[in-house]
């Protein structure tokens, strides 16, 4: 390996991982300074590291951020076991530990309040997922990633936030408001067909047909064209972070 290819990152989401929930890096000691093939830490002489895990069953090869090198790092090692994968799959971690990530309230109030960066969010949309080296190091909080399954997604804290007063101005024309409304989901007013907490539903963040009809053009307004207008720039993460802000006591994961 040359030189080049030994100098790493000095921080990853694997370190913030791992320290957040009180575990500890595994591996023997280097003797030579290399890379992590997976999160792209700067491994020293002395540092834990072990050789790379991969088998003929993983298909996170694409994920890699050194590919080609022979070890990774200690913290990806440790997140890389069984109880590392479970502990990683749900959470807010930073150096003041793991917020609760998994039931709706959690994400909400996490999203609207994340903790002081840098910090990681992972939620992940299927069972023994590779969440914690892959996720993006998030460094403020008005504007951070989330890992969603697959995806990183990003959320800007003020496009959220006014998100939700142009969906309740939206939501409740004439022509999208729900003529009945289930009480046990408490989901406020929205105009949106379907909002997705996993991104599998095809129909997410797609506009409500009724917010063009003649009924609800007739209360129309600039405010409405204004919050409208609103809508249409909102990331990917700001629609999926809608589903728990808007619903915020439904759903237990």
């Amino acid at each position: 390996m040359t030189q080049t290819q030994t100098k790493g990152l000095s921080l990853t989401s694997s370190v913030v991982v791992v320290n957040a929930l009180g575990m500890k890096p595994e591996g023997a000691a280097a003797t030579s300074e290399g890379i992590c093939a997976m999160c792209a830490l700067h491994i020293g002489v002395g540092d834990l590291q072990a050789p790379t895990p991969f088998g003929q069953n993983f298909t996170d090869d694409l994920s890699l951020a050194a590919r080609g090198s022979p070890c990774v790092c200690g913290y990806c090692a440790t997140l890389s076991t069984v109880d590392g994968l479970r502990a990683s799959g749900f959470g807010v971690f930073s150096k003041s530990g793991v917020l609760p990530f998994r039931k709706w309230q959690d994400i909400a109030n996490a999203l609207l309040n994340p903790p002081e960066p840098p910090f990681v969010m992972t939620y992940a949309t299927a069972n023994s997922q590779h969440m914690g080296w892959r996720a993006p190091v998030s460094e403020s909080r008005n504007s951070f990633m989330v890992r969603v399954g697959l995806r990183d997604l990003l959320v800007r804290r003020e496009m959220l936030e006014r998100a939700v007063d142009a969906c309740e101005l939206l939501g409740n024309l004439p022509g999208v408001r729900p003529k009945a409304v289930n009480p046990a989901r408490r989901t406020l007013p929205n105009p949106f067909v379907s909002m997705s907490s996993d991104l599998k539903e095809p129909s997410h963040g797609r506009l409500h047909p009724g917010l063009f009809s003649d009924e609800a053009r007739n209360e129309w307004t600039d405010t409405h064209e204004g919050a409208l207008a609103l809508l249409r720039r909102l990331s990917l993460g700001e629609s999926w972070a809608l589903r728990f802000v808007l619903t915020p006591g439904a759903g237990a994961n």
